[in-house]
């Protein structure tokens, strides 16, 4: 065997790293910077799993609170991520009541995500309840794996451990280009609860998981994009992602939207929606499987919108965008191919 094919990919992921840095500042900042969060997160780490769970919740609640209080022009972003879903103008108190919770909810699964490795069975029955699992077992019946689809609200995450209860594994598409010290460390403490990491690129991985028929876990709500997806949500034009529906055509594999929520008591319910499945490839039915998505997401937000921790813009930002995001849907609408609009 050659020295190159024995490098596992944690060792090559370094060395690039360390060949990067070398002789370059701004690269050297960044590795410091890698460095000190990992350490920090680590530190965090350890006084969070020293402490009761009764007493971490009010304490993240706590820093959720001061980081709304010093977020800048940031929270006007939230309101307006937040003022669709609750029907209610930006300025709204309610919608700004809605965004601190938003920060607190954020804290609160920082914190769980902070001792998610060290789950025992009987925390994990506690914790996480799943109301409808005949769907995933429905789902996999198919036999062509399943693709969970699901949004940046409560907890998705801690499905994983109510999962492991049940013998059943999560994989979830995650950003594995930075922070890579951290990254590594936080995917083996997520495997430690059947939730196995794949990086986004790796296009091999996340086919081989819906041919040996397991979960994969996309995050759909990741803000407009063009050439995404166009699709309606909650009354405006945005876009969601164009992986989902074209793993569902190209492999067979049902979606399953998830809803994965937290209860008043830090607790976390669990169910999934009526399965959706995509045909083909063509853009109509592409636009009409990923508007099923989004429709059953924009119910699972428009429960609690306090939970829906979005950090970014969700819709078009500028008149230019906004125009191209409405002509893009009205064409899939129509049936027309919406990805040469604007082209």
């Amino acid at each position: 065997m050659s020295e190159a094919s024995s490098e596992t990919p944690l060792l090559r992921r370094y060395i690039h790293r360390v060949q990067r840095s070398a002789g370059d500042p701004q690269a050297t900042t960044e590795r410091r910077r890698e460095v000190l969060t990992f350490w920090l997160y680590r530190l965090g780490e350890r006084i969070i799993n020293a402490l009761p769970r009764a007493v971490v919740m009010p304490a993240a609640a706590a820093v959720g609170n001061v980081a709304y209080d010093m977020a800048g022009p940031k929270q006007a972003l939230i309101h307006a991520n937040l003022a669709l879903p609750l029907r209610l103008p930006p300025d709204d108190r309610r919608v700004k009541r809605g965004a601190r919770r938003a920060f607190r909810n954020y804290a609160k699964y920082l914190a769980d995500m902070m001792r998610i490795g060290e789950f025992t069975a009987p925390q994990a029955a506690d914790l996480v309840g799943i109301d409808n699992l005949e769907i995933l077992d429905e789902a996999h019946r198919e036999g062509k794996g399943v693709l969970l689809c699901t949004a940046h609200i409560g907890g998705m995450d801690l499905l994983g451990p109510g999962l492991k209860l049940v013998g059943a594994s999560l994989h979830v598409v995650a950003d594995d280009t930075t922070y890579g010290r951290l990254f590594d460390h936080l995917a083996a403490a997520r495997a430690r609860q059947n939730i196995f990491v794949i990086g986004w690129r790796n296009l091999r991985g996340l086919f081989r998981v819906l041919r040996e028929n397991g979960n994969l876990v996309l995050f759909c709500d990741g803000g407009y994009r063009r050439g995404d997806v166009p699709v309606e949500l909650f009354g405006e034009a945005t876009t969601f992602p164009i992986g989902p529906a074209t793993l569902a055509a190209k492999t067979g594999a049902p979606l399953l939207t998830v809803a994965c929520r937290r209860t008043a008591d830090d607790r976390f319910v669990t169910r999934g929606l009526p399965l959706i499945h995509c045909h083909s490839t063509e853009p109509a039915e592409i636009h009409r499987a990923t508007q099923a998505v989004a429709d059953a997401l924009s119910s699972v937000i428009a429960e609690d919108p306090g939970q829906w921790y979005m950090f970014r813009p969700v819709w078009p930002q500028t008149d230019a965008e906004r125009a191209q995001a409405r002509e893009a849907l009205a064409a899939a609408r129509r049936g027309e191919d919406w990805t040469k609009i604007g082209a």
